[in-house]
C-alpha cells in the first residue's frame, strides 16, 4: 500500500498554533472520515451516500490516520495524515472502462477528491459531477464549526492547481447550491448498457450517439446477475437525481429490463421538474406595500396619540 501525507491547515483568532486547544481540533478529527468518505464515493460513484454496502476498496480509501501536529503559519496549526493512493487500494477500478472523464486517478488520494468538490463549490458551479445534495449537506454541516473559534480549514498540499479550503464561503454556497437542487423524482431511461461496473454496481447506458446516463445500481439482485443485460437495448428505472443547475446527474436504478417498442419514448435523459422561484414570488414591484405592512396599516390603534404621549410621560 502506497501511503502519501496530507494536511489539514487550521485558521482561527485564537487557541491554535503548536498546542491547539483541544475543542477547536477535536470537531475536526470527528467529522474528517465521513467527510473523506463521502468525497471518495463521490468521486467513484457520483452518490456521496449510495445505499447499500461499500465496497470494500473504498473504505480503504478514505482510511486516514492521524500522524501528528505542528505550528503553521500566521498562528494556524497543521493536522497531518496518512492517506493511501487510490491506485494501492483500488487498483481494480482503474481496469475497467472508465465510467466519466473527470473521475478519480490512481495516483490521487481522498484530499484531492474533497478539494476538487470544493473548489467547484466554492465557484458554484451547477453542473459539476462533484457534488450532490448529501456532500452538499455534509460541506454544509461545518457552519457550527465554523462559529466556534475555526474560520478556515485549507488543504495545502494537494495536487491540485487550486487546493480545496473549508470556510464561510463554502459553506455558505453549498447551503444555497443544495437548496437550489430539484428535488429526486422516478424516471425511466432506455439504451444500450454499454459499462457495467462490478466493483462500483455503477451502470451506463448509451442513449445515442455522444449521449449517455450513469446509473448506480440499489436493486435486490447482484449486479453480476445482469450480466445477459450488457451490450444490450434495456430500460431501467429509479429514482432520477439532479444537479442544481438541473441536468440529470444519475439514476438510483432498483429495475431493468430488456427494452421494446414501448419503450422508445424513455431513449432520452430525464429532466428535473422546474423548482418555484419564491424569492421572485415575494419580490415587491416598486411602490408595492408588503402583506405585513398592508395588514398592520389595517388595524386600529388601541389608543389615541395623546393618550400614548400621556403615558410616556408619566412613566418618564
Amino acid at each position: 500500500m502506497k501511503l502519501l501525507e496530507r494536511t489539514f491547515e487550521l485558521h482561527g483568532p485564537e487557541g491554535l498554533g503548536a498546542k491547539p486547544r483541544p475543542e477547536l481540533i477535536g470537531p475536526v478529527f470527528s467529522h474528517l472520515h465521513d467527510t473523506l468518505q463521502d468525497a471518495v464515493r463521490m468521486g467513484f460513484l457520483h452518490s456521496s451516500r449510495a445505499r447499500g454496502r461499500i465496497p470494500a476498496c473504498l473504505r480503504a480509501a478514505a482510511d486516514v490516520h492521524y500522524v501528528g501536529h505542528s505550528a503553521g503559519g500566521e498562528g494556524g496549526t497543521l493536522l497531518r495524515f496518512e492517506v493511501p493512493s487510490f491506485g494501492s487500494v483500488a487498483d481494480e477500478l482503474f481496469g475497467q472502462k472508465l465510467l466519466w472523464e473527470d473521475g478519480p486517478q490512481p495516483e490521487q488520494t481522498a484530499f484531492e477528491l474533497l478539494g476538487a468538490a470544493l473548489g467547484d463549490v466554492r465557484k458554484r458551479r451547477k453542473e459539476s459531477n462533484r457534488f450532490d445534495s448529501g456532500l452538499l449537506r455534509r460541506i454544509g454541516s461545518y457552519r457550527r464549526m465554523l462559529k466556534r473559534g475555526i474560520e478556515s480549514i485549507k488543504l495545502p498540499d494537494t495536487a491540485l492547481a487550486e487546493p480545496g479550503q473549508i470556510d464561510s464561503v463554502a459553506v455558505i454556497a453549498a447551503s444555497e447550491l443544495c437548496a437550489a437542487t430539484p428535488l429526486s423524482r422516478r424516471v425511466r431511461v432506455t439504451g444500450r448498457l454499454d459499462v457495467m461496473g462490478a466493483s462500483q454496481a455503477v451502470l451506463k447506458l448509451d442513449i445515442k450517439s455522444g449521449v449517455a446516463v450513469t446509473a448506480v445500481w440499489e436493486g435486490v439482485l447482484p449486479i453480476e446477475a445482469l450480466k445477459d443485460y450488457f451490450n444490450r437495448d434495456v430500460v431501467i428505472e429509479g429514482a432520477g437525481v439532479f444537479r442544481p443547475s438541473g441536468l440529470l446527474l444519475r439514476v438510483d436504478a432498483d429495475a431493468i429490463a430488456f427494452a421494446g417498442a414501448q419503450d422508445e419514448f424513455f431513449r432520452q435523459v430525464p429532466e428535473a421538474l422546474a423548482m418555484p422561484d419564491y424569492s421572485s414570488l415575494t419580490r415587491l414591484r416598486p411602490g408595492e406595500r408588503s402583506p405585513f405592512s398592508r395588514i398592520l396599516g389595517s388595524i386600529p390603534a388601541e389608543e389615541t396619540d395623546e393618550e400614548f404621549a400621556a403615558a410616556v410621560e408619566a412613566l418618564s
